[in-house]
């Protein structure tokens, strides 16, 4: 028999115990709980004890690869709305850049974004994730960035280099926080 078909039996198993056991309460005193109660208990047990035994969604090196991948796409064809859905509501992001830090929540950050595309041309945008470490569906990285783009005739390079942490948010990964160091040439 397969693992997962003996869990269930032995779950099932624990549920009906202990609607047995309630129905024994129930004669015990005096009451009449009814089959319609009993079933509900069972119902309710077995999905419980199945609930609490499924493990939560873990993030996987290849959920890394894609939302990269997502990300690269998005900043390159300069789609806010695409790079929104990347980030999480309450992400927070952390820019430090000649010693001065600001902290942006994902609009501040969106904002800023679109008024760095509105003067430039020819933008280019490359990210690297390395040394992840993945705990259930959370993951921490070093995230490196590169943009490139023309602005008043002149070439301008920004590297971000950031400590990250991703998020599964059902079958998303998403930008939970950042602290990122930015250099700008």
């Amino acid at each position: 028999m397969k693992h997962n078909t003996r869990h269930f039996l032995k779950q099932t198993l624990n549920a009906s115990l202990l609607t047995a056991a309630i129905g024994t309460l129930g004669k015990l005193s005096g009451k009449n709980l009814g089959k319609g109660v009993g079933l509900g208990v069972f119902i309710t047990a077995l999905g419980a004890q199945t609930l609490i035994s499924t493990p939560a969604y873990a993030m996987s090196e290849s959920d890394i690869n894609a939302y990269s991948s997502a990300m690269r796409t998005a900043a390159n064809n300069q789609n806010i709305a695409q790079i929104s859905k990347l980030i999480a509501d309450d992400a927070i992001i952390s820019l430090t850049r000649n010693n001065k830090t600001m902290s942006l929540g994902k609009e501040d950050y969106l904002q800023l974004l679109q008024k760095s595309w509105a003067k430039a041309s020819n933008y280019r945008y490359q990210i690297s994730i390395s040394d992840v470490v993945i705990t259930g569906n959370q993951a921490r990285a070093q995230v490196v960035t590169t943009e490139t783009w023309i602005q008043d005739g002149k070439p301008v390079t920004i590297k971000t280099a950031s400590r990250a942490t991703l998020s599964q948010v059902g079958s998303n990964t998403v930008l939970l926080r950042s602290v990122a160091q930015v250099t700008v040439n």
